[in-house]
């Protein structure tokens, strides 16, 4: 390899520099030789004939001057006077390492290349898992003040079911009797037939309480919530999904008062929820709408049917413990009264957010480490490619 500072300082001394100065033009100049020569030697040319190709660059002083005045915004324009902290150009500094690198990444494409791709498989690898678990794990639910929220089971483990879905008297019961909860809401999944408005189709949606939407703190985007009076049987109003308005509907904002028919009986749509309701189901199940509850007396009292899915806003105050001492009281008070069917049966809180994640937690972490762990190795690979290239420089 040519002595290049040699050959820079004796063409430097005509210019009589400072020492600080020229130390930095001969550094810089070197590099730049040495990457001309190193440019002639992949185009095939004699280590001598890259060598004076490269040369030729310092050739005359008009030359150097020309390759100092990009220099010169980077030095200072006085002497450093001893003890005294040097001044730089940041954005001079940041623009003469920004063309160092592009040249160095430049001279190897295939080192880049290889670079390059390392680090955008683990770089894209972990934002795509960070963002569904930010979305799923990290985000909080899109209800008012959603660490209230808590979903109520009957503990039925002695007979294989540690989350049961109560009954309508039990519920009722646990409505009526507890003192931890702000309210109580009742659901049960039921599909629809509607038809009259286009093609017939079939949907998923919700028989709820009256008041759920209330206790979840959500608005409709257009129309209004149940009131408390068409929590009762014979009520026909329907509120719809807002995928179902915007897809079967065209997003009419006139929906509000007309008339739809679901399993051939008479309801009225007033009103829309907004995209972010999404709650708690089975596996494939999406609500695409929702009407009241509205028990009849014989639904009411029966206690061998469990089907309901329970969801209650703790007080403020109240924690998740103390709801739960409560619940596991009333229970083992319906056990005596109701010992033929509420033998054995406890009260499960759970909240509502680890509700919605259910058995997926887990897995989305193993995978969030799995993909960190193939970004470390991205890194160790790019940084033993660095060391390679460096200990060959």
């Amino acid at each position: 390899m040519p002595d290049w500072k040699r050959e820079i300082r004796q063409r430097l001394k005509p210019l009589q520099l400072a020492p600080e100065r020229e130390a930095e033009i001969v550094e810089e100049l070197a590099q730049h030789l040495d990457d001309a020569y190193e440019e002639a030697l992949q185009d095939d040319a004699t280590p001598e004939d890259a060598r004076r190709l490269a040369l030729r660059q310092l050739a005359t002083s008009d030359t150097l001057f020309q390759q100092l005045r990009g220099l010169e915004r980077a030095l200072p324009q006085e002497p450093i006077p001893p003890g005294t902290q040097k001044r730089s150009n940041m954005i001079g500094d940041i623009g003469q390492d920004l063309r160092y690198g592009a040249r160095m990444l430049l001279r190897s494409p295939s080192f880049t290349i290889i670079t390059v791709l390392a680090l955008a498989l683990g770089i894209g690898a972990n934002s795509a898992i960070f963002s569904v678990v930010n979305t799923v794990l990290l985000r909080p639910l899109p209800y008012q003040n959603p660490d209230q929220l808590m979903t109520v089971w009957e503990d039925a483990t002695h007979m294989g079911f540690p989350l049961n879905t109560p009954s309508p008297a039990n519920y009722i019961d646990l409505r009526e009797q507890n003192t931890v909860f702000t309210g109580m809401a009742a659901l049960a999944q039921r599909s629809y037939n509607l038809t009259g408005a286009g093609e017939p189709e079939r949907f998923d949606g919700r028989r709820v309480s009256a008041n759920l939407f209330q206790l979840l703190g959500v608005e409709p985007v257009l129309g209004r919530a149940f009131l408390p009076e068409e929590d009762q049987p014979g009520v026909r109003v329907v509120i719809l999904s807002h995928g179902v308005w915007q897809r079967r509907f065209g997003g009419d904002p006139t929906i509000i008062g007309r008339p739809l028919s679901l399993d051939g009986e008479p309801y009225t749509v007033v009103g829309v929820m907004p995209p972010t309701v999404n709650l708690p189901t089975i596996e494939g199940w999406e609500d695409k709408l929702w009407v009241p509850i509205a028990f009849t007396s014989e639904e009411a009292a029966g206690r061998g049917n469990h089907y309901l899915e329970v969801i209650a806003r703790l007080k403020p105050g109240v924690t998740q413990e103390q709801a739960q001492a409560e619940m596991t009281t009333i229970a083992a008070r319906l056990e005596q009264q109701y010992p033929d069917y509420n033998t054995r049966i406890g009260i499960t809180l759970r909240s509502l957010h680890d509700q919605m994640v259910g058995n997926i937690k887990p897995a989305l972490l193993v995978q969030l480490g799995a993909v960190g762990f193939v970004l470390l190795i991205a890194c160790a690979n790019v940084a033993n490619l660095l060391l390679a290239r460096a200990a060959v420089r």
